[in-house]
C-alpha cells in the first residue's frame, strides 16, 4: 500500500496526537477501523475485583511476557475462540484446574468445533449456566470464587439461537483465583470524549453509531 501512494503515519494515536476534529478538516472521509482491542468488563457484582481480569489484557499480558503467573484455579468466562486461547494458555502455564463457563449449550458455542481440543487438554467445561457474582476475601479483597445460575434455553434470539435464562434456585459456587472474561470486545472510544473528538456517539454494544448504508 506504501507503494501505491499511501501515507503511512505510525505512533500516531487518535484522539490525542491529532483529533477527530483536525481529520475531518483536512479530508473529505474518515474511516476509524482500530479493531475490537478492548475487552467487556462483568457486569455483576465484583466484577472490577483485582483478579478478575478481560481476555485481551491477559492475553496481552502474556504475549509481551508480563505475565508471570496465572492463577492455580481459573475460571473462564465466554464460549469464543478468544475463550479458547484463555483457557487453553492457562493450562499450559501450569494451572492446575481451568475451568470454562459457558451461558448456552456446547453446539450453540462459537468456538465448538475447539472446545473438544481443549478438554482434551484437561479444561473442565460447564455448559448452560451464567454468573452471578464474584465471591472475594474480605480483608485482601482478592477473588475466592465465582457464583454462577444454571440457564434454562428459551426462545430463539435474532440470531437464531435460543435465549438463555437463569433458572431460579440453581446456584453454585466455583472456588478459584483468577477470572478471565472472554465475554465479548469492541474498540477503544474512550478518546471521543476528550476536546476536538465531538461528533461520534458510543453504542451499548461498544460500537461507533453509523448509518448501516451511508456510514
Amino acid at each position: 500500500i506504501v507503494d501505491l501512494g499511501v501515507d503511512v503515519r505510525l505512533n500516531c494515536r487518535i484522539g490525542t496526537d491529532v483529533t477527530l476534529g483536525e481529520l475531518r478538516h483536512d479530508y473529505s472521509a474518515v474511516f476509524l477501523g482500530m479493531g475490537a482491542q478492548s475487552g467487556r468488563p462483568l457486569p455483576a457484582p465484583g466484577g472490577d475485583a483485582p483478579n478478575v481480569v478481560t481476555a485481551t489484557a491477559f492475553l496481552k499480558a502474556f504475549n509481551d511476557g508480563r505475565l508471570r503467573h496465572v492463577g492455580k484455579r481459573v475460571v473462564v468466562i465466554g464460549g469464543g475462540f478468544t475463550s479458547m486461547d484463555c483457557v487453553r494458555t492457562s493450562v499450559r502455564q501450569g494451572a492446575s484446574e481451568v475451568t470454562l463457563v459457558y451461558r448456552r449449550d456446547m453446539k450453540d458455542m462459537p468456538a465448538a468445533g475447539e472446545v473438544h481440543e481443549a478438554i482434551e487438554e484437561g479444561v473442565t467445561a460447564i455448559f448452560q449456566a451464567g454468573p452471578t457474582r464474584v465471591i472475594t476475601d474480605e480483608a485482601t479483597g482478592k477473588v475466592t470464587g465465582v457464583e454462577f445460575i444454571r440457564m434454562q434455553l428459551g426462545a430463539p434470539d435474532a440470531s437464531g439461537r435460543r435465549r438463555p435464562e437463569p433458572a431460579p434456585g440453581t446456584e453454585f459456587t466455583i472456588p478459584c483465583d483468577r477470572v478471565l472474561l472472554a465475554i465479548g470486545q469492541g474498540p477503544e472510544l474512550d478518546w471521543l470524549a476528550s476536546p476536538g473528538n465531538e461528533g461520534p456517539e458510543k453504542t451499548k454494544q461498544w460500537r461507533l453509531k453509523a448509518d448501516a448504508v451511508t456510514f
